[in-house]
């Protein structure tokens, strides 16, 4: 099961345009994270999520949504929950495909929430 979670991980963050792609739980702590290394713009980004993470789903799920996307600096930040206590966040680059990049997220958010539920 931890194999499939961190499979369907990679193959989301080798998606052309994917800067970093990062399971959180809904209290804002990281499970899991792909990234090319170290960065500051990634770091400083990861721990604005921890610090708020918890606030952006109240209000997702006050507004009904199942997933929100954050215009960060040059980079697309979208959140959507993959289970009731696991989150999905994909950072892409500005000029990345946004459809593409959704659909993968929402085949991801369906993988991992078939591991942890």
């Amino acid at each position: 099961m931890i194999i499939k979670l961190e499979d369907t991980l990679d193959q989301l963050y080798e998606i052309e345009g994917i800067e970093a792609c990062m399971l959180y739980r809904i209290d804002g702590v990281p499970i899991t994270l792909r990234a090319p290394g170290y960065r500051e713009d990634l770091l400083e980004t990861m721990f604005w999520l921890e610090k708020h993470i918890r606030r952006v789903l109240g209000e997702m799920n006050r507004e009904g949504l199942k997933e929100t996307i954050f215009y960060f600096r040059n980079n697309r930040i979208l959140i959507a929950p993959s289970s009731k206590s696991t989150v999905l966040v994909t950072i892409a680059k500005g000029e990345a495909n946004q459809q593409l990049i959704s659909l993968e997220a929402l085949r991801a958010t369906r993988i991992i929430e078939s591991c942890v539920a």
